[in-house]
């Protein structure tokens, strides 16, 4: 096989492409800044990815706020086997865990008490089971509200009974205008017996607002129970002792007598005998019965200072003169 050989021209040639080369390659940063390039096109960078995470979350958030504030604006008038009634009870409870005042808290237990006569009155044909268990959630939502309102109304509100007696007479009339299925007779004459006293409950509290006792300090199912009797101060509210406390026992055991006798005077001298103490008292010159008394009662006092106890001042003390030539000093 023959072997090539270059002539010098093609050796030029091959030489010449080779420095060609060699000028066109790039230098170390211009590589740096492509291999950056290209890295940063392929890996998009995690500020992106965070964006576009925000953007899809938000939308989403949007979407389920869109959703939930139409279905609540639907469902407020939703009655009983609706899809959406159970979304209605959902937002009143959240509605109630959402409102701290306590007059408040009453005022929508009222509210949703007159909701579910509302309901009962704008069901087509209502069957006994729906009816009643409707009824047993207007009791429970007025039971609550009342027994709210009652004990505001005797703390100062006294609004608050007014509020009551309102608004029982208005349920009353939407109770009265509902068609009632047989089977629910006697659910519809307890939510009558409710009303009613919840009425005279408040009427009650209102006439004993200028009494000195309010209430009894009980409550029951509706909150605040009224006191009975007179309007009157007791008397022992103003001595300050309850009523019916038993008096301290009194004791039956006497004091021991001390007899008094007539001191003799010595003969020939104005200046009475006095007995010894050793010896017994001298009879009564009278021979009468001596004169019993009780033994003196101590005044009270004051409590005494302890009496402070002599002490012994301390010895003096010398202390010898620091420089030689000056006196020294004593102290005592």
């Amino acid at each position: 096989m023959d072997e090539h050989r270059w002539t010098a021209r093609e050796l030029e040639v091959i030489s010449g492409l080779r420095g060609l080369g060699r000028a066109a390659e790039p230098d170390d940063d211009t590589k740096a800044r492509i291999r950056a390039e290209i890295s940063r096109k392929l890996e998009p960078e995690p500020s992106r990815r965070r964006r576009a995470l925000a953007t899809v979350l938000a939308a989403a958030a949007a979407l389920i706020v869109f959703v939930g504030g139409v279905g609540l604006l639907l469902s407020r008038g939703s009655l009983p086997g609706d899809p959406l009634y159970g979304m209605k009870l959902a937002s009143e409870d959240a509605e109630l865990q959402l409102t701290f005042d306590e007059a408040a808290r009453g005022a929508k237990h009222l509210q949703f008490a007159s909701n579910r006569l509302d309901e009962l009155a704008a069901m087509p044909s209502a069957n006994t089971s729906g009816f009643l268990t409707l009824l047993s959630a207007f009791a429970a939502e007025a039971t609550a509200g009342t027994a709210q309102l009652t004990v505001l109304g005797v703390q100062g509100d006294t609004a608050r009974l007014d509020q009551l007696r309102t608004w029982a007479s208005e349920q009353a009339d939407k109770l009265a205008a509902l068609d009632v299925p047989d089977g629910a007779r006697n659910g519809f004459t307890q939510a009558g017996t409710l009303l009613n006293r919840i009425d005279a409950r408040a009427a009650a509290l209102t006439a004993r607002l200028s009494c000195y006792r309010i209430t009894t300090g009980e409550a029951d199912d509706l909150g605040a129970v009224p006191a009975t009797g007179e309007c009157v101060v007791p008397p022992d509210a103003l001595l300050g002792v309850p009523s019916g406390a038993p008096l301290p026992p009194v004791s039956t055991v006497s004091p021991p007598p001390v007899e008094i006798a007539t001191t003799p005077t010595a003969p020939g001298s104005s200046a009475p005998v006095v007995p010894s103490a050793t010896g017994p008292l001298p009879p009564s010159s009278t021979g009468s019965t001596p004169t019993v008394l009780p033994p003196p009662i101590s005044a009270p006092t004051s409590t005494r200072l302890p009496t402070p106890s002599t002490t012994t001042p301390p010895p003096p003390i010398s202390i010898p003169p620091l420089i030689p030539g000056l006196p020294g000093l004593g102290i005592g």
